[in-house]
């Protein structure tokens, strides 16, 4: 049976000594009563508190954290509930306060702040009163659920990103793109192949459940490689528009432009627009064998290498909106 009980599920170590660290401390202000809170210091411990809350079957767990936090949580929760086939899943509300929170943002989980959002909440379970609430699948891959994939182009961002910790946010993103058209151009310039490659290709096989996959020698090279159940990437950026627009699929999106392809094209890129050299499609399945082991990014986190990817549709997943 499930609980009536508050489940509050937080990063111990995001937004240390930060704003984000202050805004938590008044959302449990506000929630001072029928909750129990865990602060996940590890993955291990996340599996931990999982079977914990697999045990308790609350109606709603909060989710304290960015996409990251938000990736590790629901993949730790989901693998639990599918010991028991039929179990109703929990609820979800969404904390944002982490430096990428592109989830929150695209299911428009973000519009209020954090504590009125937990006032509200908590006024209504005392209220017994209905939930605002908007639904979303998430992705499986290769049996951890998430919402955005990546390979090629998101990864090489994302390890120059992350190259700048402990100064992660949005200005360390733009810091990223600047250097790297300034990078470029210099080489450019100097007729020089640029040494910081953010477009360095990886080389795969896509195939699709309706056979219509991308046109491919036996392992094509592709300069990115994305896939996600919501629109948003980052920054405002609406780079897989299709996402959330079919229940039970997602989008798949490849593309082979080089650097200055995704300049030009950036415009489009941001305003959820499409342009060429680019395929897209809109499935449920998705597998994708690799010439050689590759990393790959699952909602801001960079997995060990592996050569073959099998990206499925994951579970309907209701969020709390108000």
């Amino acid at each position: 049976m499930a609980s009536t009980e508050m489940i509050v599920v937080s990063n111990a170590n995001a937004g240390l000594n930060t704003r984000r660290a202050k805004v938590r401390q008044l959302a449990r202000q506000v929630l001072n009563a029928r909750q129990r809170v865990y602060e996940t210091k590890s993955l291990e411990h996340l599996r931990v508190v999982a079977r914990q809350i697999h045990g308790l079957r609350p109606d709603t767990v909060t989710i304290e954290g960015g996409d990251g936090t938000i990736h590790q949580t629901v993949s730790a929760i989901l693998q639990r509930y599918e010991t028991t086939p039929g179990a109703a899943l929990p609820k979800f509300v969404i904390a944002p306060l982490g430096t990428m929170n592109n989830i929150a943002t695209s299911l428009g989980l973000h519009r209020r702040d954090v504590v009125e959002m937990e006032e509200i909440i908590l006024a209504k379970c005392k209220a017994g009163a209905p939930f605002d609430e908007v639904h979303g699948h998430c992705l499986k891959v290769n049996g951890e659920y998430g919402f955005i994939y990546g390979a090629g182009l998101p990864v090489n961002f994302l390890e120059r990103y992350y190259a700048q910790r402990p100064n992660l946010g949005p200005t360390a993103a733009l810091r990223v793109i600047r250097d790297a058209i300034l990078n470029e151009a210099w080489s450019m310039a100097r007729l020089r192949k640029s040494s910081e490659l953010l477009t360095k290709p990886v080389h795969g096989r896509i195939r699709l459940p309706d056979g219509h996959d991308p046109i491919v020698g036996p392992y094509m090279s592709h300069t990115a490689i994305m896939a996600a159940t919501v629109d948003q990437v980052g920054l405002g950026c609406r780079a897989l528009p299709g996402a959330m627009t079919v229940p039970g699929c997602f989008m798949l999106r490849s593309s082979r432009l080089n650097f200055w392809g995704y300049v030009a094209g950036l415009l489009n890129l941001w305003l959820g627009l499409s342009f060429p050299l680019i395929f897209d499609a809109i499935v449920p399945r998705v597998e994708i064998d690799f010439e050689e082991p590759t990393v790959r990014q699952l909602d801001g986190d960079l997995l060990s290498p592996a050569e073959r990817d099998v990206i499925e549709i994951g579970p309907r997943l209701t969020f709390i909106a108000g």
